[in-house]
């Protein structure tokens, strides 16, 4: 290969890398690229490959050599295409899946790409049903390029592919440049946009720490002001006495975090829906998930390829959780009417969080409050019967006309699971059902159901000439929710098994001199592209997730000074050594002598 040429073509860096990566012999180059490709990481690679050589040292190559030889050689110094064969599969994909499959790409002046989205039918029908609560994370395998503008675009292109419905409450994190784009394209009051509690929070051990040092209560009063008022009268009051009472009129960092109240306090963020989320700990938890498909090397094609094979698998396990809320049988604890009428409406994760606001509700009272005149609503009080009364917190229960019902808690409001104290109430009441005005479609077992089936048709091969890998295609996909209903149960899986074989023999035998003249005049056409060509982004180094820093106890402080003891054979005594007693050089002779 022609060093020369490529260094005329690449970086010097780039050709660094590459001629540090010529240590790696051919046979262990495809192996890390099928390890690769199977999404296993490198770290993993090296431990393997270490074990086969004899141990790290008997390799010649590093942790960054097998990078540089996924990174720069396969996808980058030679200029692979890798944002060409992206486009194309994309639009393969939009042909042979059916309902609208929906790209974007965009590209710069030089027509590099710079921002793509795509959107699967099966994700346009999960909006539908349940996108009133989005969060968006802004941090998985994310490099600095992220503008107020590519973000601008970014919610711009989205909106576009979900019909321009824009949902009720979204959750970032703190970020100023999404939030301006936010605020642009999403405007208040038709959205909430909140930030994630949990990267706030996480910051405070480190802003007041000089508090928490010297005031061993503030965590407390705290804590108690910005997670246990219900109201914000109630925050605002504790809020001002803590900053009167440790003289914090000045602390900059308080008073900013003070001005955004309302989008990461729970006494304002409650008032609004947001399925329970405070967090973007949902979508982190996404993040995993496509951990296991996805890696910073995978080329964008296999992006695609492995995101979509990501949401089948996600896909399936949805189609077994349908039918484990619809089939499999509730097992009562209380056995009361409530509980009963519960288990017949709700999915089955849904039914044992009712469950569990079912049982804390046996522990509280319920006191009506009398009437101030007005008979427009009726209010009672809810308290806590196994605490000393000095200690009891009320809340307030507000019946109104035609069964609407609310309570001071805002659990319902926030995430549309009817709370501990209207239970109660309506176990006094001695109700038989839960009112329709405190069930939420998206929790009962029809949820994913509102918006119907995904609007699937068959292609239209008759005159188009739709060749055989088309309609190979289009069966599969056909085919898919045959298939996910089919592998539930075991019994299911049977009969279809015994269906396809039986079809499988007939199409065989009746349409089998058809078949051959099919064959034999068929043109396979292929549509033939006219664009110009786009070119893969520029790279620019990964920030990834923010590493936040986390304090020690002063047992992990205690621990972490204690020093590693360097490594010894067992075989031979030697300290400090690279190697150990399975590959010690002298058991290694000692074994040819004596073989």
């Amino acid at each position: 290969m022609d060093l020369e040429h490529n260094h005329k073509l690449v970086s010097p860096e780039k050709v660094q890398f590459f001629q540090r990566s010529l240590n790696i012999d051919p046979m262990t180059r495809s192996l890390i690229e099928l390890f690769n490709k199977s999404g296993i990481e490198t770290g993993k690679v090296m431990k393997f490959l270490s074990e086969t050589k004899g141990g790290v040292e008997n390799l010649g190559f590093s942790n960054q050599d097998v990078r540089n030889v996924i990174r720069d050689i396969r996808r980058r110094v030679f200029d692979s295409g890798d944002a060409e064969c992206g486009l194309l599969l994309l639009r393969e994909l939009q042909e042979n899946i059916f309902g609208n499959f929906f790209y974007r790409v965009d590209v710069d002046d030089e027509n590099r790409v710079r921002g793509l989205v795509w959107v699967d039918p099966r994700s346009m029908n999960a909006y539908k049903n349940f996108g009133d609560v989005v969060t968006f994370d802004s941090t998985y395998r994310t490099n600095r390029d992220e503008t107020e503008a590519s973000y601008k675009w970014v919610l711009r292109t989205w909106l576009e592919a979900v019909d321009n419905k824009p949902p009720r409450t979204i959750i970032t994190d703190q970020d100023i440049t999404l939030g301006n784009a936010i605020a642009e394209v999403m405007p208040m009051p038709q959205i909430n946009h909140t930030y994630c509690t949990w990267h706030i929070s996480s910051k405070f051990p480190e802003k007041l720490s000089y508090l928490y040092t010297n005031y061993p209560e503030f965590k407390t009063e705290f804590n108690a002001c910005v997670y246990k008022s219900l109201t914000p009268t109630e925050f605002k009051g504790k809020w001002e006495q803590l900053v009167e009472k440790y003289d914090l009129e000045g602390n900059a960092w308080l008073n900013d975090m003070y001005a955004i109240r309302t989008q990461w306090i729970g006494a304002y963020t409650k008032q609004h829906f947001s399925a329970g989320i405070t967090t973007t700990s949902r979508s982190e938890s996404t993040n995993s998930f496509f951990d296991e498909y996805v890696q910073s090397s995978t080329s964008l094609k296999e992006f695609i390829e492995n995101s979509q094979k990501a949401l089948e698998t996600q896909y399936l396990k949805e189609v077994k959780a349908d039918y484990d809320s619809e089939q499999l049988e509730r097992r009562l604890v209380l056995h009361s009417s409530l509980e009963m009428h519960a288990s017949e409406i709700y999915t089955k994760k849904m039914f044992k969080r009712f469950q569990k606001e079912l049982m804390k509700s046996t522990c509280y009272i319920v006191n009506s409050v009398k009437n101030n005149g007005t008979y427009i609503s009726k209010l009672y009080l809810v308290e806590k019967a196994t605490l000393p009364e000095n200690c009891r917190r009320k809340y307030r229960v507000t019946v109104l006309m035609y069964e609407k019902i609310e309570c001071s808690c805002k659990k319902f409001e926030h995430s549309g699971m009817i709370c501990k104290l209207i239970i109660r109430y309506l176990d006094k009441k001695q109700k038989i059902k839960i009112p329709e005005s405190l069930i939420m479609g998206r929790w009962t077992m029809n949820g994913n159901k509102i918006a119907g089936p995904l609007p699937y048709a068959p292609p239209g091969i008759g005159n188009d000439g739709a060749s055989q890998p088309l309609r190979y295609g289009a069966l599969c996909k056909s085919f898919q929710d045959l298939a996910a209903s089919g592998s539930c149960s075991v019994s299911q899986y049977k009969y279809l098994m015994g269906v396809i074989d039986r079809e499988k023999r007939y199409l065989k035998d009746a349409f089998a001199d058809e078949e051959r003249r099919e064959r034999t005049h068929e043109a396979k056409t292929q549509e033939d592209y006219q664009h110009d060509p786009i070119f893969d982004p520029s790279t620019s180094k990964t920030k990834g997730r923010k590493k936040i820093k986390r304090y020690k106890s002063g047992i992990k402080m205690a621990t972490s000074k204690i020093k590693i003891k360097p490594r010894k054979c067992n075989y031979c005594g030697a300290i400090g050594g690279e190697h150990d007693a399975r590959n010690c050089p002298l058991r290694e002779e000692h074994d040819r002598r004596n073989f």
